[in-house]
């Protein structure tokens, strides 16, 4: 049996709502509170206006909500609009061991079709589980190769789940949507990163509409490798033997957000920077230090984390998520990094800048048999004391998950601007009773704001 096929027949058979772990149910519920949260928030940037500015021009079908700007457009653009949303700021979730973002993926693409066709709570729940799952299990099959592949053939799983598709069209859905994912990315440190989570959901859920509608894929022949995406001519291939026994024996057996875990993000910037920032915020908690006092600051993260952070002088509010030298001096002046921490005029902060010639940033720090990511932040006050801090595991990982409580602060706090205290309670009350909601339209077009 080909890869497509058999993947096919797990999307029809292999998941139930009943068959989830409550686990998986409650980390669903709250990635998609916090996908909502973090898109009300790229709402409020330009960046998002622009884009759904585009579609207000282009017109459409207006069925189905876009985040935060009393919008509506066509399922397959406000799949694209809040994908691009969702991880305009880099403030979504991902799970940092095999490199995948489903959520900003996944959410748009079950949220456009529970507004379209009314889902129930459990099938929207059950989709986007689906989904997540896939596409998180496929992509460290596809990293490097195909950008987006594994994240839009997740997408395509859930819309083809929520749309009830047959087999055939299962398959075809998944191969269209492989063929339609985008190259290489890029440019992962402008808007152009998040524009390719909003394709990729696109692709995804076009992929499966079109399956609908009798459109023929690739679904016999594309399977995903280490090396290029191989359809062969008329062929019907796939990963076979042990490779596809070892996917198909671990496909959520366990869940990926369960095993090896889901990082909620807890700062609007690169993850390789947080155990850096949490160091920090240990270290200023326990002295009381103060801009003025310091006389150098050493930060010491591991190689491949300095290969992610690689803009000692940030340009732009894109680079500065990925400028160490940037986060550590904004910290170390403002406390935790807010999305104003990332803005033009936190670039022009004379403080800031003057803070940041006494910053040294090094990739020397060795991983542990526990942590490949630890942080050690050396400050030396001007008196000549040294303070350090190792930081092996940052807040909103799987080891120290957000709570509820920090989960709704964030949600307070990304959509302070567009909603009120009542109507963000309101929604954050309805995604915990999720499965409990016959018909999720309202949940969907609620997001409008």
């Amino acid at each position: 049996m080909t890869f497509t096929r058999r993947l096919a027949r797990f999307v029809r058979e292999g998941i139930s709502f009943d068959s989830l772990p409550p686990q998986v149910v409650a980390q669903s519920k709250e990635m998609m509170i916090n996908a909502a949260a973090v898109g009300l928030a790229g709402a409020a940037q330009d960046q998002g206006r622009a884009l759904t500015g585009l579609f207000q021009d282009m017109g459409g079908n207006g069925r189905c909500t876009i985040i935060g700007m009393g919008l509506r457009t066509s399922p397959a653009n406000a799949a694209l609009n809040n994908g691009f949303l969702v991880h305009l700021l880099d403030f979504d979730d991902e799970i940092q061991s095999v490199g995948a973002r489903p959520t900003a993926v996944i959410f748009p693409t079950v949220m456009a079709l529970a507004e379209l066709n009314g889902a129930s709570g459990k099938d929207v729940l059950t989709a986007f589980a689906l989904g997540c799952e896939i596409a998180a299990k496929l992509d460290p099959l596809s990293t490097g190769i195909t950008g987006g592949m594994a994240e839009a053939m997740g997408a395509a799983a859930a819309a083809g789940f929520l749309l009830g598709l047959g087999q055939e069209q299962l398959e075809a859905a998944l191969g269209i949507a492989a063929s339609q994912a985008h190259g290489p990315l890029v440019d992962f440190d402008t808007p152009g990163r998040a524009l390719q989570c909003g394709q990729a959901a696109m692709a995804g859920l076009t992929a499966a509409m079109l399956a609908q509608r009798g459109f023929k894929g690739a679904g016999h022949s594309t399977y995903p490798l280490n090396g290029p995406l191989d359809v062969p001519h008329g062929g019907s291939a796939g990963v076979s033997g042990p490779e596809q026994e070892r996917f198909f024996d671990t496909l959520a057996n366990p869940f990926s957000v369960v095993d090896p875990g889901l990082t909620v993000k807890l700062y609007p910037c690169a993850s390789a920077s947080h155990t850096a920032i949490d160091a920090l915020l240990q270290l200023m908690q326990q002295h009381r230090i103060e801009a003025g006092q310091i006389e150098a600051v050493k930060v010491s993260v591991t190689p491949s984390a300095l290969r992610a952070l690689p803009y000692p002088a940030p340009e732009d509010p894109w680079q500065a998520r990925f400028s160490l030298n940037h986060i550590t001096a904004q910290t170390l002046l403002y406390g935790q990094p807010l999305i104003e921490q990332f803005s033009p005029s936190a670039l022009q902060d004379t403080a800031a800048r003057e803070l940041m010639g006494r910053i040294t940033v090094t990739g020397d720090e060795p991983s542990t048999p526990l942590s490949d990511r630890p942080a050690t932040v050396t400050v030396r006050l001007s008196g000549g004391q040294d303070l350090e801090q190792l930081v092996e595991f940052a807040r909103g990982g799987p080891q120290f998950p957000l709570d509820q409580e920090e989960l709704d602060a964030k949600f307070l706090y990304c959509a302070r601007h567009i909603m009120t205290p009542n109507h963000i309670q309101e929604t954050i009350d309805q995604f915990r009773d999720l499965e409990n909601i016959e018909d999720a339209t309202g949940l969907a077009s609620i997001l409008g704001a």
